[in-house]
């Protein structure tokens, strides 16, 4: 069958559908996602998917996030016009976004499913189809894994805005425009049964870089194919944006160090995996074995790299970004690009200073809710 006639096949077809909600000490935010989430068209029509299950995963939090979430689906639930629609609040005593990530889409959520999706506690939707454009772009495309929408900061939407917003929102777009689409944790829609493929290491913060590296090569099996993962036009979903300068110094570092982990982990599992031993099955065990093995990539990683342990594409990520600008929008803008270029070298500098010092792990703990 061709690709063209598994799309049409795939589109045709009604679809079970499990949505993930990942918690962390979200009380105050959690009730406002879920509203803004049940406002969706997949909520309202079943021609299309057979079943909705959303599935709320509280993770070590110390709030109400639970109990607010299942009191405000119990009051969603009701007046949902879905003919099929099921809701749990699944929670876990273990802090750790990618232990709730691997539990979810492991354990908790339906086997059924035909798609998953994943989506952060503190979002909230600008359009009424955001989650129905993702999945019908990604029905339409059997050779990709994944599809992403446009996060939007909440400060892009103010008509003035500071100096500090401004650079926000100018960092924010600069990324996005800077080749093939990435994968924002924040929200994303995945194919139930590739997804179920990847385990991510239970220490690990910041998974996005990971995922999908773990996504475009298949757990390590087949070359980098970067249309795996593909954006839904028209899709966006809002964002709260750190304003405070010292707030944004510090998500940039650990970014960094995100990035570097991610790295050492990467490289690790490509001399390790082969189409007999994927990465996903390989991060299983080691889980299971040790679920603080990725300190040892990392003690490794650092020892192997020298004094200076960031990768050299994580210094220049915004001067690479301009290659992919046409050239007069790139030379009006270059002098904003050598400008973050310089406040990155500041904020690599400190993050090797963490990492070389042993502290790039007791790191996590500290700022692990930032990202």
């Amino acid at each position: 069958m061709s690709a063209k006639e598994t799309a049409s096949q795939e589109e045709n077809r009604e679809w079970n559908v499990s949505i993930g909600i990942l918690a962390y000490n979200e009380a105050g935010k959690i009730g406002k996602a879920l509203e803004t989430l049940f406002e969706q068209s997949l909520f309202k029509d079943a021609k299309k998917v057979k079943s909705i299950e959303v599935v709320v995963v509280p993770n070590g939090c110390t709030d109400d996030t639970a109990a607010i979430a299942r009191s405000t689906l119990e009051k969603l639930t009701t007046c949902c016009p879905h003919p099929s629609i099921r809701w749990r609040v699944c929670e876990i005593e273990k802090p750790g976004k990618c232990n709730a990530w691997n539990h979810y889409v492991g354990k908790f959520s339906d086997a059924n499913a035909d798609y998953l999706f994943l989506m952060d506690a503190d979002i909230h939707f600008l359009d009424s189809d955001t989650l129905e454009q993702m999945l019908t772009t990604l029905a339409a495309a059997p050779e990709a894994w994944v599809a992403v929408d446009t996060p939007i900061k909440d400060v892009a939407l103010k008509t003035k805005k500071n100096l500090i917003e401004w650079l926000s929102s100018w960092l924010s777009k600069s990324s996005q425009d800077s080749g093939p689409p990435g994968l924002c944790g924040q929200l994303y829609c995945a194919r139930a049964e590739k997804l179920r493929r990847i385990r991510l290491p239970v220490a690990m913060q910041g998974e996005d870089g990971f995922l999908a590296t773990m996504i475009r090569t298949a757990c390590f099996t087949t070359p980098d194919m970067s249309e795996r993962i593909i954006r839904a036009p028209g899709a966006r979903h809002v964002f709260e944006a750190y304003t405070d300068l010292s707030r944004m110094v510090r998500h940039e570092r650990w970014i960094v160090l995100c990035n570097t982990i991610d790295w050492f982990l990467c490289r690790y599992l490509a001399e390790n995996c082969s189409p007999q031993l994927d990465a996903g099955t390989l991060i299983e065990c080691r889980n299971q074995e040790n679920p603080l093995w990725l300190h040892d990539i990392i003690r490794s990683g650092v020892a192997q790299a020298g004094w200076w342990v960031i990768p050299h594409w994580a210094v220049f990520r915004r001067l690479r970004s301009l290659r992919h600008k046409p050239l007069l929008k790139a030379i009006l803008i270059s002098p904003v690009a050598i400008a973050a270029f310089l406040a990155d070298l500041i904020v690599c500098f400190f993050a090797n200073q963490e990492l070389k010092s042993g502290g790039g792990m007791g790191y996590w703990g500290k700022t692990q809710r930032l990202s």
